[in-house]
């Protein structure tokens, strides 16, 4: 890794050195991340009671590292490095720790268009939609994708960003003279608008998607509950997105963020979204919304808030499509910091990627404080689910299919969960911070529905001490 970035440093110098007029400043920034972490019950299951046995103990680390290679306030060239998310004992970090796990995660340009306040984004790059209530997109947050993205301030209180991504370009032809429809691309359209005490930002986002795109290697052409399920790791399958096949595909959301600070000490925030994902196929559509909202208090040593949210639900019916919101990449949208993925170190979510077919309320105290440099968070989250019971109990062998011990967990409006979260921030350094966080989660599935699957549930429980250095 180091004899990466000194290549890249020194390559971009020399370039800068043969010829003045070309000479750019070179800036790094980045983090490593630490994580030493002890779970338990992660599939709500002892190995005695048939859930999979478990390493209670495991040790991570992260490297990432950005590179600005600027030539003017106008111009600037970003490489985004990483060495990914590497276990102790495992692949690159087993013995010897000569691995190739180091890529380049984003590669892109800035540049402002001459004579104008039009600012140009241009290649591999993080994207987000507007998200206020945890601070993050339920559709997309987090994500890196191939784009192209277009800013412009039409005011000091309007502005405006168009974007286009390309997620999937399965293939560039085809030997049979006849080129597939396998791309997938995606446009949005925000608008933010800032006012004293209000920020408001409405966006609308549009996405085809090829009869023959496939990028995650699965289809939607079959009568399979995978339709629906929120366990699935690529990005077209958290999309619902690929081709059926037959036809071209369309998708679209439509959202808006808003924030109100003119209530100081009070602030609220609240997401409104919905979203649609057409197919030729009635069973492989989807069609859904998720509704959030925040009021925090701000205090001298803490920050109480309350919070809930509700996203639409199934109905009893698997042959008429899903009726939960789809997404595209919701990494980051965290309104808890165990049951999704919102720990320091983006474990992986033990519930819906966003919230769908739940709804929920917390509370938590945040920013509590009466040590120097020493901070703390409490959250008490309950959430039940949206989805009708009728569906698992209806359908054959889907209790089976659904239950924990398979991974994910799929709550009807009979089942519930609570979460308790404990975290807790030392800055040691300015540039280094150790993170502690304590995790439980208790499931309560409903026997009449689940039935054997929902007996003899234990609590998830995690304990993770997490390093960073940000540099």
């Amino acid at each position: 890794m180091k004899r990466l970035i000194t290549l890249l440093l020194g390559a971009a110098l020399l370039c800068g050195a043969a010829s003045p007029a070309a000479a750019a400043t070179i800036e790094a920034k980045g983090e490593w991340a630490f994580d030493f972490s002890w779970a338990d019950g992660m599939n709500y299951r002892s190995a005695d009671d048939g859930g999979e046995s478990e390493d209670d103990f495991a040790a991570h680390q992260r490297l990432r590292t950005q590179i600005d290679i600027v030539a003017s306030e106008a111009l600037r060239g970003v490489v985004f490095l990483e060495m990914g998310t590497t276990t102790w004992g495992q692949e690159d970090g087993a013995l010897g720790t000569d691995g190739k796990s180091v890529k380049v995660r984003r590669s892109y340009i800035d540049w402002v268009v001459p004579n104008t306040e039009l600012q140009v984004r241009m290649g591999l790059q993080g994207m987000d939609l507007p998200g206020a209530t945890f601070g993050a997109s339920p559709i997309l947050s987090d994500e890196d994708v191939a784009a192209l993205v277009l800013s412009y301030a039409v005011s000091e209180n309007l502005g405006l960003t168009a974007f286009w991504a390309r997620p999937y370009d399965t293939s560039a032809g085809e030997s049979s003279g006849d080129n597939s429809f396998d791309e997938v691309d995606v446009f949005g359209l925000t608008a933010p608008v800032t006012l004293d005490g209000v920020s408001v930002t409405p966006y609308l986002v549009y996405a085809s998607v090829g009869k023959d795109a496939d990028g995650s290697g699965a289809t939607y052409n079959t009568d399979s509950f995978d339709t629906f399920t929120d366990g699935m790791q690529s990005l077209g399958q958290r999309m619902g997105l690929t081709g059926d096949d037959t036809t071209a595909n369309d998708a679209w959301w439509g959202g808006v963020a808003l924030e109100l600070s003119m209530f100081d000490p009070f602030t609220v925030k609240m997401d409104a979204t919905y979203g649609r994902k057409d197919a030729d196929e009635d069973y492989a559509t989807r069609e859904g919304w998720l509704v959030s909202a925040m009021v925090e208090y701000k205090m001298e040593a803490a920050t109480p808030g309350v919070f809930v949210w509700y996203g639409s639900g199934e109905d009893d019916d698997i042959d008429n499509g899903s009726e939960r919101m789809p997404s595209i990449s919701p990494n980051a949208w965290a309104p808890t910091s165990f049951g999704f993925p919102g720990s320091a170190f983006n474990q992986d979510s033990q519930f819906a990627l966003n919230g769908a077919g739940l709804w929920a309320v917390g509370v938590q105290v945040a920013d509590i404080s009466f040590v120097e440099n020493l901070s703390h968070l409490v959250r008490v989250t309950y959430m039940r689910g949206t989805n009708d019971s009728e569906l698992v109990k209806d359908t054959a062998g889907l209790s089976d299919e659904l239950a924990p011990a398979s991974g994910g967990v799929f709550l009807t409006d009979e089942d519930s969960a609570w979460e308790v979260n404990v975290d807790h921030t030392y800055q040691i350094y300015e540039n280094l911070a150790l993170i502690v966080e304590m995790g439980y989660i208790r499931l309560d599935l409903d026997e009449d529905v689940w039935g054997a699957a929902g007996e003899d549930l234990t609590a998830a429980k995690k304990l993770t001490f997490n390093l960073v250095y940000e540099f």
